[in-house]
């Protein structure tokens, strides 16, 4: 038997924290017994003597593994599997502009609307994907710009298209929109369950003061309480739906104050299906001490009734949507890219194009390139983080960069980490 390379071991003030990134498995033990048994991992025999309870536990789990157990070929098995799964992601841009103009956002918001030859196309694109590639699952993603200023042109007669087509061939289907909420009003929350709407992600812009400055229109008091009343009232209409509500923030648009101010306006029943999920504006520095002061707001949220989204632990084994096989992001003009993180859309070609026939090309194998496994670096295939992370950034690495996401990152992984095994384990 050996101690698997996946381990994690991290203490606070009265327990040891275990977490296996390769199982997934974790549980907290004595401050004094977590640190006698971490010591005895290295004489693995004298461990399953002396504590057996403990080792069958670690066995169990996968802390403990046998010596012929290969875990780097268990990674690479999973990520081709998750790489080549049949539930297809597919994310529409109906427009690439936005009745906000944030002064952050990395897209350039020109007028645009998407025609109603790509419409014509994206429904054979549905067609093809179900018929000929027999995908295993539907999922489309509303994106923009913003993407509910064309609800009615665009987003109501594609969804109604797809689900016709998904319920002819028994093939699930399901909606969802990162949108600024704006156009979300009472009269569209009437139609979203009907339209298979199971989430949305909705942004704040830190607390309402600062949101207001940054998201205004004109004849609209305050853009920070008409999205969140349309939060509201999607919620008390539609039963199946969550909001991931992102805030965006820097050290100086985000306290405890923000957390009054949304509670005024959301509903104590309607806040179990919101989660909190904090994100720093990537232009900005933010002192990595803020990350106590973030502790405390996602803490203030989760006891006013939210969930709060803390360390991310992942499970798919792919490091990014762009490595899918089964993912595609297509624009309002029929130009299709991989990512949408990045300038590529805003480019007059693309590596990929839907074709009237409903097909997407792809220049120079692109489609295939995102596919690679980017983990298959010296480092990479060194570090206990592995599989929780699952490699570079695709387009990094097609294009000669070895960034760890890790190093470059605000905050620190075995904090985030053991502040995420804290609250799981309450």
């Amino acid at each position: 038997m050996k101690t698997s390379r996946y381990n994690f071991v991290l203490y606070d003030e009265y327990y040891g924290y275990w977490y296996n990134s390769l199982s997934g498995f974790y549980f907290r033990l004595s401050l004094e017994l977590s640190r006698k048994i971490e010591s005895s991992l290295n004489c693995l025999d004298v461990l399953k003597r002396e504590a057996t309870p403990l080792y069958d536990k670690l066995t169990k789990y996968g802390f403990i593994i046998e010596n012929n157990v290969d875990e780097l070929a268990i990674v690479r098995e999973r990520h081709q599997r998750a790489v080549h799964s049949k539930n297809y992601f597919l994310v529409i841009l109906p427009t690439l502009n936005c009745n906000f103009k944030c002064w952050y956002c990395i897209q350039n918001h020109v007028p645009s609307y998407m025609k109603a030859n790509t419409l014509e196309a994206l429904k054979k694109h549905i067609d093809y994907m179900i018929e000929v590639k027999q995908i295993s699952s539907l999922h489309i993603d509303w994106f923009g710009g913003e993407p509910f200023m064309l609800f009615k042109k665009i987003i109501v007669p594609l969804s109604m298209y797809a689900i016709e087509k998904c319920a002819l061939h028994g093939i699930p289907f399901i909606n969802s929109s990162t949108t600024n909420g704006y156009f979300i009003t009472p009269k569209v929350s009437n139609c979203l369950t009907d339209l298979k709407f199971t989430n949305f992600q909705i942004t704040l812009d830190g607390e309402k003061e600062f949101h207001d400055k940054v998201k205004f229109m004109d004849g609209c008091s305050s853009t920070f309480e008409h999205v969140l009343n349309n939060i509201n009232d999607i919620l008390n209409k539609n039963a199946n739906i969550r909001i991931f509500l992102r805030i965006n923030y820097t050290h100086k648009n985000l306290s405890q104050g923000i957390i009054p101010e949304v509670n005024k306006l959301i509903f104590k029943e309607n806040r179990p299906r919101i989660t909190i999920t904090p994100k720093k504006v990537w232009q900005e520095d933010v002192d990595k001490s803020f990350g106590v002061v973030l502790q405390k707001i996602l803490d203030d949220f989760e006891k006013s009734g939210y969930v709060v989204s803390r360390r991310e632990i992942a499970t798919t084994f792919i490091p990014c949507y762009v490595n899918k096989e089964y993912y595609n992001a297509i624009n309002y003009n029929g130009n299709v890219v991989k990512c949408t993180a990045c300038d590529d859309i805003h480019k007059e070609t693309t590596k990929g194009r839907l074709l009237d026939d409903g097909r997407i090309v792809w220049e120079d194998s692109y489609d295939t390139k995102c596919q690679s496994p980017t983990f298959e670096n010296e480092k990479c295939l060194r570090c206990n983080r592995l599989p929780v992370c699952m490699g570079l950034c695709p387009r990094d690495y097609m294009s000669g960069f070895s960034h760890c996401k890790y190093e470059v990152m605000d905050e620190n992984f075995d904090v985030s980490l053991l502040d995420y095994l804290q609250h799981q384990l309450g």
